[in-house]
């Protein structure tokens, strides 16, 4: 059984897999209808990014969100640990489960949303959609992954963290105090964490299971992405019988931090389309 408390109305828990999970819901008891909601972070950050989706999404649903293996408050693998595409499954399944037996809406950014996709995948029986920002289906062709490891070398965390803000947001994209925040969470990346991940998403190929996919997704894409390729959302859209692709102009990596409210409020009403026509 999870470790469990409460913060400001908020379930805290504890997983038994050693994960941290916050669930809020707002909805009034009048109009308790909607799915659940997980959303899954990706590398170098924790659930807090989502923060500012919270009041969109939680008037209507249960919003779960968790810290990723290896960040936030979440357990943190040795240096030797050797991380897998089934491992972060099984995470994230675990966090599914506190939602009851209901299928879930995923919505992943960048690996956590290479990562929803694989899930839903894996047990489709489990999910009623999936809606992906800034993310790719494979690593074939994502870009500066392969840097990392030397700018972890050259300059630590902090030095890693540095040109990910660069690549994340454009001059003067985000409020000054939130991209502090955003720089600060970052730089408590561990080596070893990074880099195992990026092993994983380098590896990731979805290609022949999204083919058999008939679930609904939605992908958003920055046009500016150091890490996933326009291209890579038009070939998604192809290999998914129901798919939905938008690209946000004049943005990088960062798309669903610095466009929380707008994004928030199309995920919204997309979830509300879906729902309805469920009921129907």
């Amino acid at each position: 059984m999870p470790d469990d408390s409460t913060d400001g109305g908020a379930r805290i828990l504890r997983t038994a897999r050693g994960l941290h999970v916050r669930i809020d819901d707002l909805r009034p008891p009048w109009s308790r209808s909607g799915r659940p909601v997980v959303f899954h972070h990706g590398i170098g950050t924790s659930h807090e990014i989502w923060a500012d989706w919270l009041p969109a999404i939680a008037a209507r649903h249960p919003v779960l969100r968790f810290d990723m293996r290896g960040f936030g408050r979440s357990v943190v693998p040795p240096e030797d640990h050797v991380f897998s595409m089934d491992e972060m499954i099984d995470d994230l399944f675990e966090v599914v489960d506190l939602a009851g037996s209901e299928p879930v809406h995923l919505v992943g950014e960048s690996m956590g949303g290479t990562i929803v996709l694989a899930a839903a995948c894996a047990r489709p029986d489990r999910v009623a959609s999936v809606h992906l920002s800034n993310a790719s289906y494979k690593g074939k062709g994502l870009g500066e992954l392969g840097y990392w490891r030397d700018q972890f070398a050259d300059g630590g965390a902090a030095g890693w963290s540095e040109r990910m803000m660069a690549n994340r947001f454009a001059p003067g994209a985000g409020e000054p105090d939130a991209l502090a925040w955003f720089a600060a969470e970052q730089a408590t990346t561990r080596p070893h964490v990074a880099m195992g991940l990026g092993g994983v998403l380098a590896q990731a190929d979805l290609t022949e299971a999204l083919r058999e996919l008939r679930i609904p997704v939605s992908i958003t894409l920055p046009d500016s992405s150091p890490f996933v390729p326009v291209a890579h959302g038009a070939e998604m859209k192809a290999l998914l019988p129901a798919c939905r692709l938008r690209v946000v102009p004049g943005t990088r990596h960062g798309l669903p931090f610095t466009h929380a409210l707008e994004e928030s409020l199309i995920l919204r009403e997309t979830l509300a389309s879906l729902e309805d026509r469920h009921a129907s």
